[in-house]
């Protein structure tokens, strides 16, 4: 076998640095960036931190506040004032038990091609009907002559006297039918003879 020459293993070795070389640097470059991860991670945990202090600053001011205004009086002051609030609070349920506001809406949409009646007693409970053609206007006002009797009814088994219900019916002249406010007018107003009571009010809320 001959023997191999200095040369050549000169070669050998220098491609083989090379390639040391350039895992050296890979692995560095790796290392660099999961520190450049774990940093960025560092930095909006202690910017989460930094902001649940500031609440937590905010909450501790807000503490001081109430017990110093709980010292500012004695037990019993606030006794009776939270007595008071709790009368009121009993006032005010019962006045939602026996006063009913039902609100009434007329509107066009879509260039007027497409019409809505609305009816409920509060924003979250309102009954909507589409309306495209005379068909559903006349269904539309007989569902709401059915939710108005209701309440009707409700003044009527009162022997106390006690219910009230307004209905107040809001439409924007510029933007409705004549035709269509004035046969939802006219239900409104039969409802109120038909209560035959002064604690069913119609009221008219042009827009």
């Amino acid at each position: 076998m001959r023997r191999r020459r200095k040369r050549d293993i000169i070669i050998e070795l220098t491609s083989l640095l090379d390639v040391i070389m350039i895992i050296i640097f890979m692995v560095m470059t790796e290392n660099s960036r999961l520190i450049t991860e774990k940093q960025s991670a560092l930095d909006a945990v202690q910017l989460e931190n930094e902001a649940l202090s500031d609440k937590l600053d905010g909450l501790e001011a807000e503490l001081d506040e109430a017990l110093g205004k709980l010292g500012e009086g004695s037990l019993e002051e606030l006794i009776d004032r939270l007595a008071e609030a709790e009368s009121r609070l009993e006032s005010y349920e019962y006045m939602d038990d026996v006063v009913f506001v039902i609100n009434v809406g007329l509107e066009n949409r879509y260039n007027n091609t497409v019409r809505y009646l609305s009816f409920g007693k509060t924003d979250s409970d309102q009954n909507l009907y589409e309306i495209r053609n005379d068909d559903d206007l006349g269904t539309a006002i007989n569902r709401l002559k059915i939710f108005i009797t209701e309440y009707i009814s409700k003044i009527s088994d009162d022997q106390s006297n006690s219910t009230i219900v307004y209905v107040v019916f809001s439409y924007d002249t510029h933007n409705v039918y004549q035709d269509d406010y004035a046969a939802i007018d006219e239900a409104l107003k039969s409802a109120e003879i038909r209560a035959n009571s002064g604690n069913f009010r119609y009221h008219c809320n042009p827009l």
